[in-house]
């Protein structure tokens, strides 16, 4: 893309034109019309991406605490899950201070989704692995407090629905492919967060048994190496296509 001033809008207005000698006109959302961009609005929604980022920590923090305290590996495995999010939120936030300096960003992008890929399908396994470890043990000890998860759980859910509302205000036309992978992993962990206090009132009411615990953990870990396949597919064919563009 391109940065131009078009007569009648103020110095600090950037337009950013798809160029359509190069690729990295597929980082916006819509390529075919000129995005308009004011100084003033890219920095307020820098702050909103920062923003976000803070309350994924957050989470990750309420999780630690929930973890510790109720003894669940399903939510241990949820904070290795959160933390690959904090990685795929790190992209809107640079995309939106490069773009403030009419960087191109779209082999950064690129970049970035093989590398978080790669780390989530570490997670992945790890989590895996440890709930493996757990079953084939037996861990006849394994015991969780159904209760304390829950409301850990509900405390995650809320940061959740504040971040998704947070990520809301940023204009439809102003949404590249890191604001909508990152939105769609939050809402994805508001429901994961919803699922999660279920589980803690079945475990506290004795309705399943405590080894559905490290069942969860493992399908949590099954869903962080899936997403890092699917992104690991996707910055694949993308590279592909940039490559045939750019010969």
């Amino acid at each position: 893309m391109t940065a131009e001033t078009l007569p009648g809008l103020p110095d600090s207005t950037a337009v950013v034109m798809p160029d359509t000698t190069t690729s990295q006109a597929s980082v916006a959302v819509d390529v075919g019309a000129p995005l308009i961009i004011g100084a003033t609005t890219l920095s307020r929604y820098r702050k909103v991406y920062q923003s976000a980022w803070l309350l994924s920590l957050l989470v990750v923090l309420v999780e630690l605490a929930g973890a510790f305290f109720s003894g669940s590996l399903a939510l241990r495995a949820d904070v290795w899950h959160v933390a690959g999010d904090m990685l795929i939120a790190i992209a809107p936030v640079v995309v939106s201070y490069t773009r403030a300096r009419r960087v191109n960003v779209g082999g950064i992008v690129l970049s970035a989704g093989v590398v978080v890929a790669a780390t989530l399908i570490a997670i992945g396994g790890a989590v895996l692995a440890e709930a493996r470890s757990a079953l084939l043990g037996g861990t006849p000890s394994h015991e969780v407090h159904g209760w304390v998860l829950s409301g850990f759980s509900l405390m995650s859910g809320a940061i959740n629905l504040w971040q998704s509302r947070m990520l809301s205000l940023i204009h439809a036309s102003h949404r590249d492919v890191t604001h909508v992978g990152f939105h769609f992993h939050v809402r994805m962990d508001l429901l994961k967060n919803l699922a999660l206090p279920s589980l803690g009132a079945l475990l506290a009411l004795h309705v399943v048994p405590q080894q559905s615990d490290i069942w969860a953990g493992g399908c949590i870990g099954v869903w962080i190496a899936s997403r890092g396949l699917a992104l690991l597919t996707r910055s694949a064919v993308a590279f592909r296509h940039r490559h045939l563009r750019l010969q």
